[in-house]
């Protein structure tokens, strides 16, 4: 079985890869290409609200999720497809009753979130809608992935971004000339594609009646563990924005996300190999293949990621030089320190995939809350008694703590014998 996946990957992952990547590649291009007009149209302070937005958006989607999504990439290589639909069904509930939930939470902490993050009222009913709609967002292309729906993704990630941005720009111009007109832009996108995700899972049959409280039990239960890695990676990768709005106000917010948008960069290729790799890597690890069997696809990643790093590197140099406003050009270094934190991130990813397949909640929950600890103990006391550079180089440090740790876990759990 497993000569039969590797020969599919030598005829066709060059294609399949080249699709996701032309996909993501020009998504992010489209994305890159509105980045002036809203860099140059809006204040700094809008860019710094429209950062805390994002990260709310990524910070509670795993509260919200607790895990359906790992169990969904997961379980569609374990289940029959009767089976799959049960979970996959059953899974949705949960998202959709956490995002409810929220609302009142979001409220009743309102004040302090307004006085700390500059949190402007919309955000109490804006943040719980757009989190669900995201959620169905992710589980369609999840599911495409894991089908190889190559041409539907590439569809589907196209509609969204193109949706997402036109939308804004028009809200921009014609009603909202600040932060809220981004983000109903984002709304409207997420809200066009999760109708077709629901009539295509719908059509495909994965949407049943069939509900099972022993599956919503189970997902609840490896969902805790779900949850804290979530959590955990958000505090790696993007609880540091919230420092820098909290101490340094939302103008430098604006300065240090716009690096950060340069830095995710190579998050084009790392999610768009990914994308392959996943459903590859969750097959083998059923046959019990491991690390001789498929370390040279490792090598592989890390090569295209390493050269990736290298134009992410010229082409920011590039962009803040000639396109952006003068006044970003001095913040040039926050992106350089953040694109190695990102690069090391991307190998990162790579080795989590044997920790979520193995499902073993003891090891996650440990990673999750060691990392968790040392990420918001060096974040805070580098944002309270330092400056923003050293706030990125902590990134650094951060991820190399990371990629120790889940090596050291792989070895635990034999990968590597």
């Amino acid at each position: 079985m497993f000569q039969n996946v590797k020969s599919l990957f030598l005829k066709n992952s060059f294609k399949q890869v080249g699709v996701y990547t032309a996909t993501g590649s020009l998504a992010k291009v489209i994305s890159f290409a509105a980045l002036p007009f809203f860099v140059n149209t809006l204040s700094e302070g809008d860019i710094g609200i429209l950062t805390i937005f994002n990260n709310c958006i990524v910070f509670l989607s795993p509260i919200i999720s607790l895990g359906v999504l790992y169990t969904i990439s997961v379980d569609y290589f374990k289940l029959d497809k009767q089976q799959f639909a049960v979970v996959f069904s059953s899974s949705l509930l949960v998202p959709l009753l956490l995002s409810i939930v929220l609302v009142p939470i979001l409220y009743l902490f309102s004040e302090p979130l307004a006085a700390l993050f500059s949190f402007p009222v919309q955000f109490f009913w804006l943040i719980p809608l757009c989190l669900f709609l995201n959620f169905c967002v992710e589980a369609f292309i999840i599911i495409l992935r894991n089908k190889n729906n190559v041409k539907l993704f590439a569809a589907v990630s196209l509609l969204k971004v193109l949706l997402e941005i036109t939308a804004a720009i028009l809200f921009i111009i014609f009603l909202y000339r600040n932060w809220y007109g981004r983000a109903l832009g984002f709304l409207l996108a997420c809200s066009v594609i999760t109708v077709i995700f629901f009539y295509y899972i719908k059509k495909t049959h994965l949407l049943v009646k069939e509900f099972s409280f022993t599956v919503l039990k189970t997902e609840l239960s490896f969902g805790l563990s779900g949850l804290v890695l979530q959590t955990a990676i958000f505090f790696v990768t993007g609880s540091d924005k919230f420092f820098v709005m909290a101490f340094f106000g939302k103008e430098q917010a604006g300065y240090y996300s716009v690096a950060s948008t340069f830095a995710s960069v190579q998050f084009i290729i790392c999610t768009s190999l990914l994308l392959y790799l996943s459903p590859l890597l969750f097959k083998s690890f059923a046959e019990n293949k491991k690390w001789k069997d498929l370390r040279h696809l490792h090598f592989k990643y890390v090569a295209a990621l390493g050269l990736t790093f290298l134009a992410s590197i010229v082409f920011t140099y590039l962009v803040y030089s000639f396109i952006l406003k003068p006044s970003y050009k001095q913040y040039i270094n926050y992106a350089y320190l953040l694109s190695i934190s990102s690069f090391i991130w991307t190998i990162c990813n790579l080795f989590l995939q044997y920790l979520i397949f193995t499902k073993n909640k003891r090891i996650i929950f440990m990673l999750s809350i060691s990392i968790t600890i040392i990420s918001i103990t060096l974040n805070y006391l580098t944002a309270k008694f330092m400056a923003i550079q050293w706030l990125c180089v902590v990134q650094i440090v951060t991820t190399l703590l990371l990629l120790f740790t889940i090596l050291s876990f792989n070895k635990k759990l034999k990968y590597f014998n």
